[in-house]
């Protein structure tokens, strides 16, 4: 059994586009990483080349050799490549389907799946080992798994036999199991039988090394076949994930992509007007989709003020953007009578009073140009679910969701918010679902030092 060891890699700067990894350097972002005719896969964002790994800090006989992780669509287990001239990719393609066969469908379908890593691009690096110290805890060490490979899910394990038991119980007696949780090696261990685990010509693969970074969510795993120089990448990742988005304040809203605003105008919220005039609703913020992710970019979503009363309201998104309120908690605007009118003026009197005279805007940090910048005015959570502060809005987590949070938290502490917390959203009320019965989607939620009350943002 190979020992295991975990090196820590620190960030030394932003790099110059390079065509090979220096010897004990990692690097972000590579540039010339596929074949020329592959090179289209990059163009057509179904590959992100992530990061480069001189073969010899895996391994001493793959000295000379480079391997590349790639970011690939998350509906896949793992992406297969050729290894040319010892440091470029040919791609082959995903879960044994050939790029022979990929479709204009097939492409569309994996750039939706690719969303994940458009949220994480960060900028060009380079690593280098950090020597005698543990991980960080700002969230920018790159960690690099080497030796005998450590999964952080179970889907390609198999039980320890007697003897296998009996070799571990040698190696514990002399002090070298010493790395992460071993008692699960006692248990299981990989299935090098499977079928995943073989070349086109049944050699099994070796594993090279495993990888986690900050902007490169999940666990990725490189197994390499010496014969064949088929390279195998296997990428898992967490189940539940979340994000902020740090806005900071602009008096040049035009030098920025997207950019999110704080409302003067309830026109240009509100498709019935009257509901601002009888002091109902205080539009406030308003940002465009893109923001939050690609596939909203059309659409621009906003949050608005309510009675402290109040703890849901609908609206219906119309083809220009704006809101059209279809129930204030259980009432219609049939049911708005004057005496529930009256009682929102009042509510509402203080907010009024305070609302901006002239709009603000807010821009994503991310988009800067000079990353110095720390101020965030505004925060946006985004994810695969909200935290609340309603109980009743929650369940107990199950064990697969328990062991699926834990497992999380092992692939990176920094991305996995989720081990300790007892609760879930419970997706099966009727809070969450459309008209049609379809659950909604978690868009997000939004935190400001000047507004007391802001419910998370759900859409159909």
């Amino acid at each position: 059994m190979n020992p295991r060891l975990v090196t820590n890699y620190k960030k030394t700067g932003s790099s110059a586009p390079l065509q090979n990894s220096s010897a004990g350097i990692l690097t972000s972002y590579p540039t010339e990483v596929l074949t020329e005719k592959d090179q289209k896969y990059t163009e057509q964002k179904i590959l992100i080349p992530e990061f480069s790994v001189p073969g010899i800090l895996a391994k001493p006989e793959l000295e000379g050799l480079t391997f590349h992780f790639m970011a690939f669509p998350t509906i896949f287990e793992y992406a297969d490549f050729r290894l040319i001239d010892g440091n470029k990719y040919g791609f082959l393609g995903f879960n044994g389907k050939p790029v022979s066969e990929f479709t204009p469908e097939f492409i569309t379908e994996c750039i939706e799946a690719m969303q994940t890593h458009f949220e994480e691009i960060d900028q060009p690096s380079t690593y280098s080992e950090d020597h005698g110290s543990d991980a960080s805890d700002d969230g920018e060490d790159i960690r690099l798994l080497t030796g005998n490979v450590k999964w952080h899910l179970n889907t390609y394990l198999r039980k320890t036999t007697e003897e296998e038991n009996k070799i571990l119980d040698q190696l514990e007696a002399e002090g070298k199991l010493e790395y992460e949780n071993f008692d699960e090696d006692f248990n299981y261990t990989t299935n090098y039988d499977l079928p995943v685990f073989k070349d086109e010509n049944g050699n099994t693969l070796e594993f090279i090394c495993r990888l986690n970074a900050p902007h490169f969510p999940g666990s990725h795993y490189l197994f390499y076949s010496k014969e064949t120089k088929l390279v195998r990448q296997f990428s898992q990742f967490s189940k539940r994930k979340k994000r902020e988005i740090c806005l900071t304040e602009t008096d040049e809203p035009n030098a920025y992509k997207n950019v999110a605003e704080v409302l003067s105008d309830p026109a240009k919220v509100l498709a019935d007007r009257s509901y601002f005039d009888k002091k109902i609703i205080l539009p406030k913020y308003s940002f465009p989709g893109a923001i939050i992710s690609k596939k909203y970019e059309d659409l621009v979503f906003h949050l608005v003020v309510t009675p402290i009363f109040n703890e849901s309201i609908d609206f219906r998104l119309t083809d220009d953007n704006k809101y059209e309120l279809l129930r204030f908690d259980d009432k219609t605007p049939d049911d708005f009578t004057p005496d529930f009118i009256k009682r929102c003026k009042i509510e509402m009197e203080e907010d009024f009073e305070m609302m901006d005279e002239e709009p603000r805007y807010f821009f994503n940090v991310d988009e800067a140009s000079d990353k110095s910048l720390e101020s965030c005015d505004l925060e946006l959570i985004v994810g695969t679910e909200p935290d609340w502060a309603q109980a009743t809005l929650m369940r107990e987590k199950t064990e697969e969701e328990i062991q699926s949070d834990y497992d999380a938290a092992n692939m990176m502490t920094h991305k996995a918010p989720f081990h300790d917390d007892e609760y879930v959203t419970d997706y099966d009320l009727p809070e969450f679902k459309d008209e049609n019965g379809e659950t909604m989607e978690f868009v997000t939620s939004l935190y400001s030092g000047d507004f007391r009350k802001l419910f998370p943002l759900l859409f159909a």
